[in-house]
């Protein structure tokens, strides 16, 4: 989320501070576009806050609209149903996984990556913002609504998920498994389920332990990791 930060300026001509006036104006003066996407960061930002805290039945628009420090009426101007709300949740934690995942790509060879890939999940996926997802997924199953525009969302990242985890397969200098799309969605089901667990339970005592043979299963699916280590 960005923030704008404006420090005193001088007045031309002198050396005097803004007044409260000129700085009210120059913030006025902000594009609409910037200003709409900062406060729909700021709510999206908030609900991932709510969710992780209170889960799915207890984030509410008003408790959104407290967390963010905005009125109710400026959250149903950018999400007129909480719906929306939840569905660009999960849009936005999409985007800074991906970035998460990317960085990962960057410190690490394409082979030790892969071998990696179950840790580097559970770092992402065990954060507030990878629970307040799951709360949202728990939810849509009696939420017809709400299943119903996530719906086309999950699938539009489904598909950019499959697409990529391939090419981090091919830049490891192997062919994807012919289950590829299935073995990926094992690992992040997987993944899922241990966050999830150690949530109810507070207990991740033997989680890297379910890692590790994550890690294993990696190389039984992929025999050729083994002759380029």
């Amino acid at each position: 989320m960005s923030i704008a930060v404006l420090a005193p300026v001088p007045i031309a001509g002198n050396h005097e501070r803004m007044t409260d006036a000129d700085i009210s104006a120059r913030r006025q003066r902000r594009p609409q576009a910037e200003r709409s996407a900062d406060t729909r960061a700021k709510l999206v930002e908030a609900a991932i806050t709510c969710l992780n805290r209170s889960g799915y039945s207890a984030t509410t628009v008003s408790t959104v609209a407290e967390e963010a420090g905005v009125s109710r009426g400026a959250i149903t101007h950018q999400f007129p149903a909480k719906t929306d709300l939840m569905v660009a949740v999960v849009e936005a934690v999409f985007l800074d996984d991906s970035a998460m995942y990317n960085q990962s790509v960057e410190e690490m060879d394409p082979v030790e990556w892969l071998l990696a890939l179950p840790e580097t999940m559970w770092r992402v996926m065990s954060r507030p913002s990878g629970i307040a997802v799951m709360e949202i997924l728990l939810a849509s199953r009696s939420d017809s609504d709400l299943a119903e525009k996530l719906s086309k969302a999950q699938s539009q990242i489904d598909t950019r998920a499959h697409k990529w985890s391939g090419e981090r397969i091919r830049a490891a200098g192997i062919e994807p498994h012919p289950e590829g799309e299935a073995i990926h969605e094992l690992y992040v089901a997987a993944v899922r389920g241990l966050a999830l667990e150690a949530v109810v339970t507070r207990n991740t005592a033997n989680v890297h332990r379910s890692l590790a043979v994550l890690s294993t299963l990696m190389r039984r699916l992929y025999p050729d990791l083994d002759r380029k280590t």
